[in-house]
């Protein structure tokens, strides 16, 4: 009889497999179709990617100095982003919490428009900012907070929810305040993981700061942008190193604190 079970389960499996295999291949082809891709012509300027790579393969440092400053002013815009979203998200996720919220319609109501922020594109909301205060690192900055907010909430609400409901109720039994819980309770609990986050949340917003900029928001990627339009290759590779060295530089510096821990 087991037998007989798992020869079905294991058949059920592989019909699962083939359907999820035929959807990805018909997916692909209903969206190569759609996209009117012209792969001759993509085939066709192949030879000229040799020809840009011999002219990325150049490096200048005439405006390094100016490289720095545009990869320490997104970095910058990454850092007060992370600090103002991080004291935000702090006070949302206790409100939210569902082990914790001191009440549930307002706990729905954060969560539903912590959901939306997440389901916006970061850029789409940096754009919003742009299109009401103008370009520059201030516009950067602010847009950058809706995308901080979104993620550090989320995952601070988990943090939170992942310390059950025994602990807290044995604090509110000895007649702790909801703001002593908070403060006294669990944030000395919390503070490992969302250290955690925010040190994660830090190495996304500095790639998103760069991506920004190359919008006009400021920073090592309006500088890019520059270099691109003028077909400057030599400038242009300056730059991604710069950006690769400062990106490998913090995702270690992120490992090492995650360990400490």
């Amino acid at each position: 009889m087991t037998k007989g079970k798992i020869k079905i389960s294991r058949t059920g499996d592989k019909i699962k497999s083939l359907l999820i295999f035929i959807g990805l291949v018909t997916g692909f082809m209903i969206s190569t179709r759609y996209l009117n891709l012209d792969i001759n012509k993509f085939i066709s300027r192949l030879p000229n990617v040799g020809k840009i790579l011999k002219q990325l393969m150049a490096v200048e440092f005439q405006d390094i100095t100016a490289i720095l400053r545009g990869m320490f002013s997104s970095i910058a815009i990454a850092l007060v982003a992370l600090c103002m979203g991080f004291i935000i998200s702090i006070l949302l996720s206790f409100l939210a919490a569902s082990n914790i919220a001191p009440n549930k319609a307002l706990a729905a109501f954060i969560k539903a428009c912590v959901a939306i922020i997440r389901a916006v594109p970061a850029l789409v909301w940096m754009l919003m900012v742009v299109a009401s205060i103008g370009f520059g690192n201030t516009s950067g900055m602010v847009g950058m907070i809706f995308s901080t907010m979104g993620y550090l909430t989320k995952s601070f609400i988990a943090s939170i929810e992942e310390m059950g409901n025994n602990t807290i109720e044995a604090m509110r039994a000895t007649g702790m305040s909801w703001l002593s819980i908070v403060t006294r309770g669990l944030l000395p609990s919390l503070i490992r993981p969302f250290s955690a986050w925010s040190a994660i949340r830090l190495e996304g917003n500095i790639a998103e700061s760069i991506s920004f900029g190359m919008v006009g928001v400021g920073g090592i990627g309006t500088q890019l942008m520059r270099a691109i339009g003028k077909y400057n290759y030599a400038a242009i590779t300056t730059i991604i190193l710069v950006i690769f060295t400062t990106m490998f530089i913090i995702e270690n510096l992120v490992n090492k604190f995650k360990k400490t821990l």
